[in-house]
């Protein structure tokens, strides 16, 4: 990349009071999917979800979450869907 070149950042909103139990919500992410896949992930629709992994987390908590995660741990659902 030269000097010219933009890097797109894309950012994701969390409440200030959720930072730790997001925080537990990555960390078992990553225990499940490649940590440099994790951020993608996490903003990838999912038909269990019914949405993205961090909209359930914002509206439901990482109750859901973890289910899915357990769920790709038995292969009963795939990383992407």
């Amino acid at each position: 990349m030269n000097s010219t070149e933009k890097i797109e950042a894309t950012y994701i909103k969390i409440e200030a009071d959720q930072v730790i139990e997001f925080v537990n919500m990555i960390n078992e992410v990553c225990k499940t999917i490649e940590h440099d896949f994790a951020g993608e992930w996490i903003t990838t629709h999912h038909t269990f979800l019914k949405g993205t992994p961090l909209e359930e987390f914002n509206a439901n908590g990482m109750a859901k979450v973890l289910d899915l995660l357990t769920l790709i741990d038995v292969d009963e659902a795939d990383v992407i869907d």
